[in-house]
């Protein structure tokens, strides 16, 4: 049976990591939790995964509502599977998609596990300068999920952690557009309204126009080309980052294009 992995990924993190557990897995689609449509998996799968990142010590806002609408059948035998990656503190980044699921799905996850990559949330903090050790450990311990994974290994997952949940709560909150500002190194070549998985972005007579519906991937900062976007007046000098191993492009491509179908001509 087939094998499919669904992802949401801002600065290429999780996308890379979904891209080479597909590869070592075999038979496997990787699916943008931002382009499901039809939201409902008629097919019977021989494991289904989830590989996010981990916002404000949970889940993305986009992750959980896209865990809250999919209607996921014959899955009786079905292996599940997450992986949360993240930069610093985990939080609740496993534990809630577990409950999720347990809740909106009455689906066991059978295996939940976290990847540290690089820290990106850089309205917070600056980007560490040693990316490529980072990078090196992460993909030695995804090695090992991958091998996890393929032996359909089981593991507890704890509760949420009540404090967690109270900062998440708190934090997981909408940027309003008035802590963005566009400077005039901006060429309006348009990458970040492509990017934004939530359509936040628009560039109207020139000027760019943010809603207050931002996910916090924060793409549009770190994939800007001029290093024009910042929020507020404390990213200005930081250093950006994106996944080497995804460049905006093939984010853009797997974020939004076509429709996903189980069953593709």
């Amino acid at each position: 049976m087939e094998n499919i992995v669904f992802y949401f990924s801002g600065t290429g993190n999780s996308l890379s990591a979904a891209k080479t557990l597909a590869e070592k897995l075999g038979n496997c689609r990787i699916v943008s939790m931002t382009r499901l449509e039809k939201n409902i998996l008629d097919k019977a799968y021989n494991s289904i995964g989830f590989v996010y990142p981990t916002y404000c010590w949970g889940l993305p806002k986009i992750v959980r509502k896209f865990i809250e609408n999919i209607k996921i059948k014959n899955n009786k035998t079905t292996y599940f599977y997450s992986i949360a990656t993240y930069g610093g503190i985990i939080g609740n980044g496993i534990s809630q998609i577990k409950e999720l699921l347990k809740d909106k799905q009455k689906i066991e996850l059978n295996y939940g596990t976290k990847l540290k990559m690089v820290a990106n949330c850089i309205i917070v903090y600056n980007i560490a300068e040693n990316i490529t050790k980072i990078l090196n450990r992460s993909e030695k311990k995804l090695e090992q999920i991958i091998i996890d994974i393929k032996e359909r290994k089981h593991n507890n997952v704890k509760k949420s952690n009540k404090i967690f949940n109270k900062l998440y709560q708190k934090s997981i909150t909408d940027i309003p557009s008035k802590d963005y500002n566009v400077n005039e190194n901006c060429s309006n070549c348009g990458t970040c309204v492509r990017l934004c998985p939530v359509k936040n972005i628009e560039i109207i007579d020139g000027k760019h126009q943010f809603k207050n519906y931002c996910e916090q991937c924060l793409s549009c900062i770190h994939y800007c080309p001029q290093k024009a976007i910042n929020y507020k007046n404390v990213t200005q000098k930081r250093r950006r980052y994106n996944n080497p191993e995804i460049n905006y492009e093939e984010l853009i491509k797997f974020n939004k294009e076509g429709k996903f179908e189980e069953n593709p001509v």
